[in-house]
């Protein structure tokens, strides 16, 4: 009787974990995401030199953007977002890192932090590139966790982004019994 039991449980635990392992699969699967997006000239920037040799200063700026193809995230599509920036600036070249606001159709928000580095002309054609992960959010986006890749372009006038990358949003929590 004692092998009889061992056999079932061993299947009973091997069908529950399977089960498990699929569902935490399924429940974590990272989704594919990707868009455009379009920046006019920035809301607020400060430079300031650091003085130990010529070309090197530290920048800070902060701009709005509007999305031309927009993320589709949880149901949701991104309307817009915020940035802002600080950049160690050496001659036409800069290693950048800063934050992302994203809003969405619905007000949701989703936070993202970047790091990359970027170039910029004497007539001001600038090209940037690097990566950014997702810090959090609220509403639908609660928990939002995830990953990828920005490329840049622009000039005095403004910029236009490209991101590629991956979401994760937790499965709402289950309603809770009352007792």
């Amino acid at each position: 009787m004692n092998r009889i039991v061992t056999g079932i449980f061993t299947k009973g635990a091997m069908l529950a974990f399977t089960f498990l392992t699929i569902t935490a699969t399924m429940a974590t699967a990272q989704t594919k995401i990707s868009g455009d997006g379009k920046c006019g000239k920035p809301d607020q920037q400060q430079s300031m030199d650091v003085g130990d040799r010529a070309g090197h200063a530290l920048a800070l700026v902060k701009f709005s953007c509007t999305w031309t193809t927009p993320l589709e995230m949880a149901g949701l599509k991104s309307k817009d977002y915020t940035g802002t920036v600080s950049s160690d600036e050496s001659g036409e070249k800069g290693q950048n890192r800063g934050y992302v606001v994203i809003t969405m159709d619905n007000g949701d928000k989703a936070f993202i932090r970047f790091t990359g580095s970027g170039t910029t002309a004497k007539d001001g054609a600038s090209t940037g590139e690097g990566t950014w992960s997702y810090t959090g959010g609220t509403g639908k986006l609660k928990g939002l966790t995830g990953k990828g890749t920005y490329k840049s372009t622009g000039n005095a006038d403004g910029a236009q982004d490209h991101v590629e990358g991956e979401y994760t949003v937790p499965p709402p929590a289950a309603p809770k019994t009352k007792k």
